[in-house]
């Protein structure tokens, strides 16, 4: 075999695909991926066995006793030596955790905090602009003023703070907190992964609080419109909850990545993520927690058409949700209550061409006194485009006209997209209440570019 194979064979995307190889990537153990990679079923295919060490070492250039070592041994971190194996190899940039040839990952769906065993704070990007909050303003944070505050207590501040805005974000939308945050997070989140902590429980504390963050980050960016920038934040919470060992908020970050997916058009993506997050979180997770991971699940299965595993799907998030133990909750599920059950409900009705179901449920979901206005905006919405497609045409620009003069001072792009769907549909079944719709449009949406 060494005759034939002088140099490692360029394997198709999916080679890559093949479970025990991916996991061995997620470890981020280089000899991992190198056992992995030996023993993949491909090798066996063509060439009848898998490859040696030795064969792998030529390679590589190591010897024998070198790869049985880096597949045995502790993890490798340098990172120029991880970036010629990689090259050698011809591994995937999106499945490595170390950028290749100093080239960003920013973009990738998973990027990594840690390069070199450290972890290090992600540049915070400034909406629509290339520009970036610079690292010397890291020293005028509060953290930094050594004995100002008591590093047990960092973890409950940056929570504290990130609920509040959390709760901002829910009256106004993503894009009234983005800068705000952006700036809190830069100033006085970030800093904390620079430090080395002694005490891995208050390390885990602290990455945990900071992967919440970064989780509302992500969120206020994809309201906001900015997909590629809320990507980048999610897959960072991802691998810093991950890093924490907060399985929970790992899988709630997984769940807003579906989430994001299934509005964008990727609806096999979206079930991945779902699914991602049940296996995540596994027993682990409470009922709260769990009924909203198969929310997520029946949401993707509506927009792939599957009304059974929906139907399915929704129901045992209904049971989780009932049978629920708001004791054993973690602080950040509280906001899922009987409200967002029927939310997601209407919801996936309302892609299912359900109509009637989608109002019923549209309509359970809306407290006007608990209800967060974002969401009461959103959710007349949705029970208008429901009774537009039951043909009920005066209820549905009924409860869109209250939807636009109540959610007039949102910033959420999400929120219009909504807006200009109803519109549309409205517009292809009767043109003159589609023109009184546009009329209402340009009064509380002045610089709105609306479809003719």
């Amino acid at each position: 075999m060494s005759g034939e194979l002088r140099t490692p064979p360029a394997h198709p995307e999916e080679f890559f695909e093949w479970g025990e190889l991916k996991a061995a990537f997620e470890s981020q153990h280089i000899g991992k991926v190198f056992k992995a990679y030996r023993n993949h079923p491909r090798h066996v295919e063509v060439f009848g066995k898998t490859l040696n060490q030795n064969l792998l070492g030529r390679w590589l250039g190591l010897t024998q006793a070198q790869v049985s070592k880096l597949e045995n041994g502790k993890p490798e971190h340098n990172l120029e030596t991880l970036r010629h194996y990689a090259k050698t190899l011809h591994l995937p940039q999106r499945l490595l955790w170390f950028d290749l040839s100093r080239q960003s990952r920013l973009s990738r769906s998973k990027p990594s905090l840690i390069e070199d065993g450290v972890i290090t704070p992600p540049r915070v990007l400034l909406p629509d602009s290339s520009e970036t909050i610079t690292g010397s303003l890291l020293t005028d944070s509060l953290f930094f003023d050594e004995g100002f505050i008591p590093k047990e207590a960092m973890a409950s501040i940056v929570r504290d703070t990130v609920a509040d805005l959390m709760a901002m974000d829910f009256k106004r939308g993503g894009g009234h907190t983005r800068r705000m945050l952006m700036y809190y997070f830069q100033n006085e989140v970030a800093p904390l992964l620079s430090w080395r902590y002694s005490d891995t429980r208050l390390r885990n504390d602290i990455y945990s609080a900071v992967a919440e963050a970064l989780q509302l980050l992500g969120w206020s960016a994809y309201d906001a419109g900015s997909h590629s920038s809320a990507r980048q934040y999610f897959g960072h919470a991802v691998r810093l909850a991950t890093e924490a060992d907060d399985v929970l908020l790992a899988g709630r970050v997984l769940a807003n990545l579906s989430h994001q997916a299934n509005f964008l058009g990727h609806f096999g993506e979206a079930l991945k993520f779902a699914r991602e997050a049940q296996d995540i979180a596994g027993p682990k997770a409470p009922n709260t927690v769990a009924s909203m991971f198969f929310a997520m699940e029946a949401r993707a299965l509506a927009s792939l058409g599957d009304k059974p595993g929906m139907i399915k799907a929704l129901h045992t998030a209904e049971q989780l949700h009932e049978s629920r133990n708001p004791e054993k909750d973690p602080a950040w599920i509280s906001y899922f209550n009987a409200q967002e059950i029927a939310s997601e409900a209407a919801h996936c009705f309302m892609v299912l061409g359900q109509a009637r179901s989608c109002v019923e449920f549209a309509m359970l979901s809306m407290d006007p006194l608990h209800t967060p206005p974002r969401t009461l905006s959103f959710m007349r919405m949705v029970a208008a485009s429901g009774s537009l497609a039951g043909g009920d045409l005066d209820n549905a620009v009924a409860l869109a006209s209250e939807a636009i003069e109540s959610g007039s001072s949102l910033q959420s792009a999400r929120y219009v997209k909504y807006i200009l769907d109803f519109y549309l549909a409205l517009t292809d079944k009767d043109a003159g209440l589609g023109a009184q719709m546009a009329d209402l449009l340009h009064t509380h949406y002045p610089r709105l570019i609306i479809p003719s």
